[in-house]
């Protein structure tokens, strides 16, 4: 699905307003990362995030606009990205962008529930209490931080391509997996490896579980290549 933004001028109320449309959500984190990662020092000085779909830029510096044609800014996006001007501020008229209606930021260092994107009933949870086994829910859920390995690294956006660790906000505990079976569990050291991209298809729920006969109304949590998209809320 497209994903759209606006870029307004901090050095006029009435120019150089844009619309970017985005070939998706993921699209838009990855041209960020490339615009403020940039050598091309005019655009990082120019360009500011102010949420996922604002953006603000100086002109008099550089215009977010030429990100696509500068060599060395986001040409590798030309074809995924594209500005539309929008009228000056005397022509009254302004293109509104759609919103989504769940929208979450995802910002390395914060802590996330993590559901099912198909079953958006469907949580990631961990009990601790007898079991290091993560599990998919639909009456519980845990909190987990999620940040991109590295130093200083805290509060930049997430991409697919990022190396991870996932882990509990209330122990010192990573998400790691059982190399013989799949499982998802939690331990000291995190899974190596790990990239952001893996919440789209690397892992799984496996069987309801039942004891006694009856349903725990919970899943062991595999990691596999054939896996569902996850989400973060």
């Amino acid at each position: 699905m497209v994903f759209y933004a606006y870029v307004k001028n901090v050095s006029s109320n009435s120019t150089y307003r844009y619309v970017i449309v985005f070939a998706s959500r993921a699209v838009a984190d990855e041209w960020w990362r490339a615009v403020s990662t940039s050598s091309v020092v005019k655009f990082t000085e120019s360009i500011r995030r102010i949420n996922a779909q604002y953006y603000t830029h100086d002109v008099g510096q550089a215009n977010a606009a030429d990100t696509l044609t500068t060599a060395g800014v986001a040409t590798q996006f030309l074809g995924k990205v594209f500005f539309t001007l929008q009228y000056d501020l005397g022509g009254r008229v302004l293109s509104i962008i759609p919103s989504p209606e769940h929208f979450t930021d995802h910002i390395s260092g914060n802590s996330f529930f993590i559901r099912s994107k198909v079953s958006p009933y469907q949580y990631w949870y961990c009990p601790l209490q007898g079991t290091k086994a993560v599990y998919v829910s639909s009456t519980e859920r845990t909190r987990f931080r999620v940040s991109r390995n590295g130093s200083g690294t805290a509060g930049t956006i997430m991409i697919g391509s990022d190396e991870i660790a996932i882990t509990l906000t209330t122990v010192s505990q990573s998400i790691n997996v059982v190399p013989e079976s799949g499982q998802v569990i939690v331990s000291n050291a995190p899974k190596s490896g790990l990239k952001f991209s893996d919440f789209l298809g690397k892992f799984a729920a496996g069987l309801p579980l039942y004891k006694e006969g009856k349903s725990l109304g919970r899943s062991e949590l595999f990691y596999t290549e054939d896996g569902e998209e996850w989400e973060l809320a």
